[in-house]
């Protein structure tokens, strides 16, 4: 049957089910204390991509049908719970390949045929609020933070922004959930916030992360905070094949002393042999001007000393920056307009470490933080407007990434290596401009939907079309 029949006739048993329900836009039942909802998406999208000047410069075309299942509720007043499991039919005029399920290529599948495959992918969280001060959450989830709205550098989430070295069916370039334990406390202006999960990279083999976040609600609207993130794992790689130290035939476990509160791993690390990767990251969001917001991330991977950020001559210094500045919802007549702009700055060797695999800042193949991945740049602005049903949009970047030892996620730094590094440099940096424009219309509450179109111009040059359509009951 084709998806375009399949779609037709779930539609119709999705509208009829709405029409039943007692509240709209959900199924539930229980009362503010205790209850269980449930709702669900069924949808169709659509993408078509050219880019000319590519290995690959057919048209592609590639169609998804899919369903989205939505479960929240609680089972006392503290204690709370949300899920959210979804299945996708991929077909291409391409080919897909049986990448067999192991985690460094992505987000699994199974290939039906040459041109069809299926996935499949999940979040489920549980929360439990002691009182008004602290809060212990779990779970498989997407986390995120910093207030950076198109590349956050630490914890991105499940943010995915299409490249065009993603036109490809080798993989499914979206970020994974991740396996997680955590607990927050909130004490006056203070908030202070803790994970520790499970990352995958090969499964055979273990990797975890840990990072903990301390905020500061200023006056006049600012907060301020900062963070420390940690990444360990077994050894991946052949035997004898990494020649630095501690990094050949290493198997790791959970380490405890990192789910501590309170404790830099700075100095923690030096407990378990300092070994991790460890990196610190500030954030900044000022929003003192109503309406407007100026913000800002610094990721600092790995450097001798905080004055040889701009030293070229070791490839350790290792960093990363966004700023930005939005406004959000600013009414002109009918219209609600919103705008933001952002400059994303990564030095060569971020996210990657010389250990190799188990401790790149990666999880399912992807990077942990912004996509762009090491030695890049990008300059972004969109702008926004919203009129009853219909939202539209208008976009720009200008992106640069390089192709050069030290600018991809799994790339190792040997003893044997130059110790210098060089960012963007002229021969091996490919350059591309973005230009595109998209449209959400929401007629009623439970039918939507998006298309939008992109046009590259530089080292990538061709066009991407996409759009959906769905219902939700």
């Amino acid at each position: 049957m084709r998806p375009v029949y399949i779609f037709t006739i779930l539609f119709f048993s999705f509208l009829t089910t709405s029409l039943q329900a007692k509240e709209p836009g959900h199924i539930g039942f229980g009362d503010s204390t205790a209850y269980f909802k449930i709702r669900g998406t069924l949808g169709d999208s659509i993408s078509v991509s050219r880019f000319t000047n590519s290995d690959q410069d057919d048209k592609h075309i590639e169609n998804s049908l899919f369903v989205n299942l939505y479960i929240n509720g609680a089972i006392t007043k503290n204690f709370t719970f949300q899920a959210q499991a979804s299945v996708m039919s991929d077909r291409t005029t391409r080919t897909y390949e049986d990448k067999a399920y192991n985690p460094y290529n992505g987000i699994p599948y199974n290939v039906q045929s040459p041109t069809s495959r299926t996935w499949d992918t999940f979040t489920a969280t549980s929360e439990y609020r002691f009182n008004e001060y602290a809060r212990v959450m779990g779970g498989v989830d997407y986390l995120a933070w910093g207030p950076a709205r198109r590349n956050k550098l630490v914890l991105r989430g499940n943010e995915h922004h299409y490249r065009p070295w993603m036109d490809s069916t080798d993989r499914i370039a979206m970020p994974a959930p991740t396996p997680y334990i955590g607990y927050e406390f909130d004490v006056g202006p203070i908030t202070y916030t803790q994970y520790a999960g499970k990352l995958y990279h090969d499964k055979h083999k273990a990797k975890y992360f840990h990072a903990h976040r301390l905020n500061l609600a200023l006056p006049f609207d600012i907060d301020f905070a900062v963070s420390e993130t940690i990444v360990y794992g077994s050894t991946v790689e052949a035997s004898g094949s990494n020649p630095n130290e501690g990094a050949d035939s290493t198997d790791r476990g959970f380490e405890w002393i990192y789910a501590a509160p309170f404790i830099p791993y700075l100095f923690a690390e030096h407990y378990t042999g300092d070994l991790e990767n460890t990196s610190l990251s500030f954030d900044l969001s000022i929003k003192t001007i109503p309406n407007w917001e100026i913000y800002g991330e610094l990721l600092w991977d790995d450097m001798k000393k905080v004055t040889s950020m701009f030293d070229d001559s070791w490839w350790g210094n290792k960093w990363a920056a966004s700023l930005g500045l939005g406004t959000d919802n600013r009414k002109i007549g009918p219209v609600l307009l919103s705008y933001f702009s952002e400059f994303t700055w990564i030095e060569p060797w971020v996210y990657t470490h010389h250990k190799g695999a188990g401790y790149t800042y990666t999880h399912y193949g992807q990077s942990f933080g912004s996509n762009l991945g090491p030695n890049s740049r990008e300059f972004y602005t969109e702008v926004r407007a919203a009129y009853k049903e219909i939202e539209m949009k208008l976009f720009a970047s200008n992106v640069a990434k390089d192709t050069a030892f030290g600018s991809n996620l799994y790339d190792i730094h040997t003893p044997y290596d130059p110790t210098d590094r060089t960012y963007l440099a002229d021969k091996t940096t490919l350059h591309y401009r973005e230009l595109g424009f998209g449209i959400k219309f929401t007629p009623l509450e439970w039918l939507w939907a998006n298309y939008s179109q992109s046009f590259y111009l530089g080292d990538y040059e061709g066009y991407r079309m996409s759009g959906n359509l769905g219902v939700t009951w």
